[in-house]
């Protein structure tokens, strides 16, 4: 999957699954499944192989990953289910409550509701430093950048380059404390739109 080949290096992506390889592909499928039904997944076909080469999860403001019960039904409440008790607790008691108010805090005075939302974005490490990520993101730029603003959350200083290259503006880091009593570091961006 081509989720779990972009996302190999990502501390995030451990976490989320307490370590367990076998839910890497779950954890995507359900993310892919909920933003099917409330926001919109963009995919890059690679021309000579025709093969999917990167992909993107965009949620548009008043829409969030796993915001409603309909969305949690599509592999989210089954991979609930599948973590570790510690882990599970995790993602309940710790995750979301965390991340939450720093989303809120670093993109005031917007709000992640009112933002287009990036998810997910990987690319096939065999496909990457071929703008593939650029142009998934410049697409719902140009949809968009007039009436609101783009934001997302990542794990690592590399993505942060990146997104900094494409003139996000870095909005700060949060450190949130896993299930395996370790750290991880989040790191929110913005751009924002013309009239915004």
């Amino acid at each position: 999957m081509i989720c779990i080949r972009g996302y190999v290096d990502s501390p995030l992506l451990h976490v989320l699954t307490g370590g367990n390889k076998s839910l890497e592909g779950p954890l995507f499928r359900a993310m892919i499944r909920a933003c099917l039904l409330a926001g919109r997944v963009y995919i890059a076909i690679a021309i000579d192989t025709g093969v999917i080469a990167g992909l993107a999860l965009w949620f548009p403001p008043g829409k969030a990953l796993w915001k409603t019960d309909a969305q949690k039904n599509l592999g989210f409440n089954q991979l609930l289910e599948s973590l570790s008790p510690k882990t599970r607790e995790w993602w309940t008691t710790t995750y979301g409550s965390g991340l939450a108010p720093f989303i809120k805090t670093a993109l005031s005075p917007h709000t992640a509701e009112g933002s287009w939302y990036l998810n997910c974005l990987c690319v096939d490490p065999k496909y990457q430093h071929q703008g593939i990520a650029t142009n998934l993101i410049k697409t719902v730029e140009q949809e968009v950048m007039s009436t609101s603003i783009i934001a997302l959350c990542t794990d690592t200083d590399f993505n942060v380059a990146v997104y900094e290259a494409l003139h996000f503006q870095y909005k700060g880091e949060a450190t949130l404390p896993t299930a395996e009593d370790g750290y991880i570091n989040m790191h929110c961006l913005t751009k924002p739109g013309a009239r915004v």
